[in-house]
């Protein structure tokens, strides 16, 4: 998706999350790289298939507080995944949108 289609503003970032699809167990690993009032963008080594369900976990972090805090989880739709130009292993952007 290109930014002129995008409906939120995005922030960049650079944070590791960790994701399971909804119904398994099997821990992946991303980073996720922008995110928005809408969704989030993950970087990953693998391609995730559109309108796969995830549930996203990454540490909480709040401003007052001098650790990290629990796991928060949030439930996301996969909208596009797309493989991107990197040199070595394949590298793969897909674009989420959170789920009520």
């Amino acid at each position: 998706m290109n930014k002129e289609q995008r409906v939120h503003i995005r922030k960049d970032c650079l944070i590791p999350v960790r994701f399971i699809y909804q119904g398994q167990n099997q821990t992946h690993y991303a980073r996720m790289i922008n995110y928005g009032d809408g969704g989030l963008c993950l970087k990953t080594r693998t391609p995730i298939a559109q309108d796969a369900k995830l549930d996203l976990a990454l540490e909480g972090y709040t401003p007052e507080a001098s650790s990290l805090g629990a796991f928060e989880r949030y439930p996301v739709t996969v909208c596009w995944s797309k493989k991107i130009p990197e040199r070595g292993l394949p590298l793969y952007e897909t674009g989420v949108k959170y789920i009520g």
